[in-house]
């Protein structure tokens, strides 16, 4: 099946596309979607009841609760007292920042890659937009829930490509390096689909929020394709774009030669950009919480 193009208003439709179908099957079937982390995401932060809810989940889980834990005390939040619980992590981070670690710490134990991909390498590009992102999200206040857990997981489709289809994979990043071509542009010639369809279909398959799947399928379309420019995949496109022209990438993909967007040196933007220490912070905090999420306990 084949995630297509449509208004951000309407569903994703999806086409018959028999090997995209049988990639996201295998993965459902070999690699599902820890029971927590499809919780998690039927909890609504506007919920009364959500935040108890999300500790009382989360703490279920021993590993899992080891993870948070070991990110709520980890240089990437900074707080001065030390978390001991699940239930203070929610209470002193926030409902949104434990989800969305909780979200991330599942996905990356879901997909870690290491079969073409480097899986630090493309955690911490994640992460990065997902910070970039929630940079956005913070200057125009919009998106605010889903703006990082948007971010961190817009890549997932090339990470499942990386786990079961490391060959077809392969073959992609060779030719896109060979004729100067993206690697989308690589994808759609040699396999047919991108790897951004293969994860707006896993988000189907896991039942995202329709916002946040329709950011991970459009990730790597131009902005000025979408019907809105201040929808959610806008704001991870950006991000991702920034992204590359600062520097940070998944070792894939090589930095973008371009100028950053003028937009991220003047207010709002620039000054919610400099809040989190700018690109040295960002770097700075992206390594923190990779390592808190993706470490066993």
């Amino acid at each position: 099946m084949c995630v297509c193009a449509v208004p951000e208003t309407a569903a994703l439709v999806v086409e018959a596309n028999p090997e995209l179908d049988l990639l996201v099957n295998e993965i459902a079937e070999l690699r599902p979607l820890p029971v927590v982390a499809l919780r998690v995401l039927e909890l609504s932060e506007g919920d009364r009841f959500s935040a108890h809810e999300l500790a009382q989940t989360v703490s279920a889980d021993q590993a899992l609760t080891a993870k948070i834990l070991r990110l709520s005390n980890s240089a990437y939040y900074g707080f001065p007292r030390r978390i001991t619980t699940v239930r203070d992590a929610v209470v002193l981070l926030g409902f949104r920042a434990v989800r969305s670690a909780t979200l991330a710490s599942c996905v990356i134990e879901t997909l870690p890659g290491g079969q073409v991909l480097d899986p630090v390498g493309a955690w911490r590009f994640s992460v990065s937009v997902g910070m970039l992102a929630e940079v956005l999200s913070r200057a125009t206040r919009e998106h605010v829930d889903e703006a990082f857990t948007a971010g961190v997981l817009h890549n997932i489709g090339r990470l499942a490509m990386d786990q079961q289809r490391p060959q077809e994979l392969r073959r992609c990043i060779e030719v896109a390096q060979q004729r100067g071509w993206t690697i989308a542009q690589a994808e759609r010639q040699v396999i047919g689909y991108t790897d951004a369809e293969v994860g707006g279909a896993l988000a189907l398959h896991w039942n995202f929020p329709p916002a946040l799947a329709d950011a991970v399928a459009r990730h790597n379309l131009d902005v000025n394709a979408l019907p809105d420019p201040e929808s959610l995949a806008a704001f991870v496109i950006r991000a991702r774009l920034f992204a590359r022209a600062s520097g940070l990438t998944d070792g894939v993909e090589l930095s973008s030669s371009d100028e950053p967007s003028s937009e991220w040196g003047v207010p709002p933007l620039s000054r919610s950009l400099a809040q989190t220490g700018g690109i040295a912070g960002i770097a700075e905090r992206v390594a923190a919480f990779v390592d808190s999420s993706a470490n066993r306990a």
